[in-house]
């Protein structure tokens, strides 16, 4: 039971005004009970800055190192076909600036080299007709050959075949180009420790060698070799 605030008369708790005056109860205030929520978002973990820091750092780093690996490679295949160019051009050949200069011609074959090399009379039994010239302790000899191969790689591939099958260890092998051709360029170490070095072409069937006989992988290789070998003419 509640009272009225104005004339005291007694009234039920739930009427709206008063039965004796009239007087309007004010409505009582309705109280939600307090419910959890299961849904209530979990508080968000702040980050550490120092962490953040160091991610961007390893980003930026491999980036960085991504960038130089890249212009690495870049510069590396840059050397690799000016080197092939210098190899198969005759532009700077010395021979160009030597007076006495000889000429070898066989059949639709030629190549030059300087006058002071001996021309020497020896026989391949493999190769009958090969020509050799010397100087120093260097021996070009040069011969060619009916081939079955379809392509330089299969000669390329022959020739190693066989010097490992005498105990030759492969130091390099290239593809140069030499008369507008592809050649291949191979030097192996030889079991005895001196080195050989073939340069072959191949042309409709036919392959042109060129056999380098020296004591080092230098004298084998050297600028003055190189001319005699880039003065190769096919007809």
């Amino acid at each position: 039971m509640k009272k009225c605030p104005e004339c005291g008369n007694p009234s039920y708790d739930g009427a709206p005004v008063c039965g004796n005056c009239g007087y309007k109860f004010p409505k009582a205030k309705v109280v939600a009970p307090k419910s959890e929520d299961i849904f209530q978002k979990e508080p968000k973990e702040k980050k550490d800055s120092n962490n953040e820091d160091t991610v961007s750092i390893i980003k930026s780093k491999k980036l960085i190192i991504g960038a130089i690996l890249l212009i690495t490679i870049i510069a590396i295949c840059g050397i690799v076909l000016m080197g092939n160019s210098n190899s198969g051009s005759n532009s700077s050949s010395p021979l160009q600036s030597i007076d006495n200069v000889k000429e070898y011609s066989a059949g639709d074959f030629a190549f030059k080299y300087p006058s002071d090399w001996q021309d020497l009379n020896e026989t391949d039994l493999e190769h009958p007709g090969a020509k050799f010239i010397q100087k120093d302790n260097i021996t070009i000899e040069y011969y060619n050959v009916t081939s079955s191969a379809d392509s330089i790689k299969e000669i390329t591939q022959g020739i190693i075949t066989s010097a490992q099958g005498k105990g030759a260890f492969v130091e390099l092998v290239e593809t140069i180009t030499l008369d507008g051709r592809n050649a291949s360029n191979i030097v192996l170490e030889d079991a005895d420790g001196d080195y050989t070095r073939y340069v072959s072409m191949f042309s409709e069937g036919m392959t042109y060698v060129f056999k380098v006989n020296g004591d080092s992988m230098n004298s084998v290789t050297s600028e003055e070799i190189n001319s005699v070998i880039n003065s190769a003419d096919i007809a």
